[in-house]
């Protein structure tokens, strides 16, 4: 995506450009300094936005993007998610795990169980979750439609076994439970003496801006834990 200089902006501002106030209140944020940063949104033609850094910015002032409707209201509901988690603690993947965790420290004990319910939550048949990478970008594709407000809500704890049972069977680990302190128990895969840790690749593609991707980032997971323990 290319970013629009401030006299493209103005030019579509001038031409097509209508200010959309709920949106811009929306992006609206107050920081701790007291500094406020008043982005402004503009509706254009052909289900567009285009979004104005703060005109009275510091660094890019007056520059802006042009989204579909699609990708600007998936920004908000990224946005909103960002400013929840903040609020609320969950700044890291073991936190955000623990807040939406309905089984905690009993999702070892039930990996097959919570496979089972993710093939008929996301309408996958047994098959196709043969544990390879492929199989992620099914899951991946299927989560996408689902929503990753209800994938939070409903299939978490299913999303970390069936990444973890993947990249356990890839490094031929074992499913431990981490303690790291009274109260902050997670599930992890555990080779020798190394870790790895398929709730952060859950969290990280919750968190995402861009589509799900299990598979690239269960590689990532792996590839980071080869280079520590080689």
């Amino acid at each position: 995506m290319k970013r629009l200089k401030r006299n493209q902006v103005q030019e579509l501002i001038e031409s097509e450009g209508r200010l959309h106030e709920e949106f811009t209140k929306f992006f609206e944020e107050t920081y701790s300094t007291g500094y406020k940063n008043q982005p402004q949104i503009y509706e254009l033609s052909n289900d567009r936005f285009l979004f104005v850094f703060d005109p009275k910015g510091f660094l890019i002032p007056g520059t802006g993007y042009i989204y579909s409707k699609e990708d600007f209201l998936r920004m908000m509901r990224w946005t909103q998610k960002v400013r929840d988690d903040y609020a609320n603690n969950r700044g890291n993947s073991v936190s955000h795990w623990i807040y939406f965790s309905k089984n905690k420290a009993q999702l070892v004990n039930k990996v097959d169980e919570l496979i089972n319910e993710l093939t008929i939550y996301l309408d996958i048949l047994d098959e196709e979750l043969d544990y390879s990478y492929k199989s992620l970008d099914i899951v991946s594709s299927k989560a996408e439609s689902y929503g990753f407000e209800k994938l939070q809500a409903d299939l978490y704890d299913n999303l970390v076994a069936y990444v973890g049972e993947v990249i356990r069977r890839r490094v031929k680990g074992d499913w431990v439970i981490r303690e790291d302190y009274p109260g902050c128990e997670y599930p992890t895969i555990q080779v020798n003496n190394g870790v790895l840790m398929p709730i952060n690749v859950v969290w990280q593609e919750l968190g995402r801006l861009e589509q799900i991707n299990l598979r690239q980032e269960a590689a990532n997971e792996i590839r980071r834990f080869s280079l520590r323990y080689r």
